[in-house]
């Protein structure tokens, strides 16, 4: 199987090709791994390389399992695969192994997906980017010197790069869609319960697990396969108001095998009322690229018949959201830092991660019970905003970020902003620290994910479509709708893959 004949294929069409007996699994994966050892080197998307396992390892045949055979990624983050090995990204962790297979990884076997690799992310999931000591930079595959976004950068990277049709991703403040927005495919993050992670909920339900995909029914596909997790989530989320089993031929799917969102596609999306929101929550102003790419995506809505209005959720203020969402995540930190101490039989101390993660890790062995409270009492309080937005409102859209893909290294801090931040926790506490570095150092990354991170605080379910380019690099922007109405999303997602399709679209590397 050549690349030209593998890449026109999403994962869906791909196990039909398998059913239908017109090539092998084998060649399938073959094909993945050819396309892997020629884009790599240049992009450096793979943390783990598990080929010889994906090729001796059983796979699920049986009707059931929809996509058997396919080739299939997972980031090397929370989805743990029994036997292989889960860094984080971090060097701290590079002895890891798993000892059993995640629930949501279970649901993809059963699946029949041919797990042959894990992708890179930045250490622990921190950062917008992919860059880490670990395991290096991954670049963006329309532009080696631009970022392919993170912290689902590897798996963004290798949908992109044609690697795979799907991969699997997390997402905690954007790091699903800022990816995807990079590098031009299409990535949905589920409403916060949807999908189980590791240990029933990650970064306090901030973060939600799913895949990037080139089209839309993959990931309707792939939500359907990873809902059946979501019995084992903390968080409780409403089912989507359709019916179960719709026949839908497009999907080359048994009717029996059709669950609630893949089946959701073949129902008519009605006309619905869109807000349009274009100034990052977060600080910071969008650039015109990025209004231009909205701009584009308005005249496709109205094109569809769709109500556009000026309208936006009353979230906390900037500083507000900035400060909670921080003390959440390195107080998540803290508690990964307790667990390691605990298996290693000692304390941890800046040479053993990276220094942007020895400050998030420090800030949070100082946060007090009090301030944790406040942080998740301010989280939830965003998701009522969400709902009561969303009584008036179908769907939302924004910019998925307020700029254009930054440069390789652009925004990591540099040395001396790491050795600043860590003297000034040191000497200021929590709240001095805070005023005088996230004033410095840390707002640009707040402004980066200033428009996704309010929605992993509210839970809802937002993805990011792909719409334009500038400079020759791609441009997504963000549709959100109400808990549990990730079928809406996802119609509406459809509606623009037939209007304007992007799949075809592809790197030149």
């Amino acid at each position: 199987m050549t690349f030209a004949e593998y890449r026109q294929y999403d994962a869906i069409g791909l196990a039909q090709l398998i059913r239908d007996k017109q090539v092998s699994s084998d060649e399938v994966l073959q094909a993945a791994l050819n396309r892997l050892d020629e884009v790599n080197p240049k992009i450096n998307l793979i943390a783990h390389d598990l080929r010889q396992r994906a090729f001796s390892e059983k796979f699920p045949k049986h009707p059931k399992a929809v996509l058997s055979g396919v080739p299939f990624l997972l980031k090397d983050l929370l989805c743990e695969w029994e036997k292989a090995p889960m860094c984080s990204g971090s060097t701290l962790m590079r002895d890891y192994v798993s000892n059993e297979n995640s629930v949501l990884t279970q649901a993809y076997v059963n699946a029949g997906l041919r797990i042959f690799g894990k992708t890179t992310l930045p250490e622990w999931g921190l950062m917008p980017y992919t860059e880490s000591r670990l395991h290096g930079i991954t670049r963006n595959p329309y532009h080696l010197d631009y970022t392919s976004g993170g912290s689902s950068g590897g798996a963004a990277a290798a949908v992109a790069a044609g690697v795979v049709p799907i991969a699997h991703g997390g997402d905690g403040g954007g790091s699903i869609r800022l990816p995807a927005h990079n590098c031009g495919v299409f990535g949905l993050k589920p409403t916060r319960g949807r999908v189980a992670t590791a240990g029933g909920e990650a970064w306090q339900g901030l973060v939600c697990e799913h895949v990037i995909t080139r089209s839309v029914r993959d990931s309707a596909l792939m939500l359907d396969i990873a809902a059946r997790t979501q019995s084992h989530s903390l968080y409780r989320c409403p089912p989507p108001p359709v019916s179960l089993l719709r026949q839908n031929p497009r999907l080359g799917l048994p009717e029996s095998e059709l669950g609630v969102f893949s089946g959701s596609l073949k129902t008519e999306l009605p006309r619905l009322k869109i807000a349009i929101h274009t100034q990052p929550w977060m600080g910071g102003e969008t650039q015109a690229p990025i209004m231009r790419g909205l701009g584009r995506a308005m005249e496709i809505l109205e094109q569809a018949g769709h109500i556009l209005v000026d309208g936006t959720p009353q979230f906390a203020s900037a500083e507000t959201l900035s400060r909670a969402l921080l003390v959440l995540v390195s107080g998540e930190i803290a508690k990964y830092a307790y667990f390691f101490e605990r298996q290693m039989g000692k304390i941890l101390t800046w040479r053993d991660v990276e220094p942007s993660t020895w400050a998030i890790l420090d800030l949070g062995k100082r946060i007090g019970a009090g301030e944790m409270a406040w942080a998740r009492q301010i989280m939830l309080a965003q998701q009522q905003v969400c709902e009561e937005f969303f009584r008036e409102y179908d769907v939302l859209l924004t910019p998925v970020c307020p700029r254009t893909t930054p440069k390789v290294g652009e925004m990591s801090p540099n040395v001396l902003q790491n050795g600043l931040s860590n003297m000034l926790l040191g000497r200021l506490g929590l709240g001095g620290w805070f005023n005088t570095m996230v004033a410095s150092e840390s707002t640009k990354t707040f402004e980066y994910i200033g428009f996704t991170a309010p929605f992993n605080m509210s839970g809802s379910p937002a993805m990011s479509v792909p719409m334009s380019e500038h400079e020759g690099l791609p441009i997504g922007v963000q549709f959100v709708a109400a808990h549990g109405r990730e079928d809406i999303l996802l119609k509406l997602a459809a509606q623009i893959e037939q209007i304007q399709p992007w799949a075809d679209k592809q790197p030149n590397l």
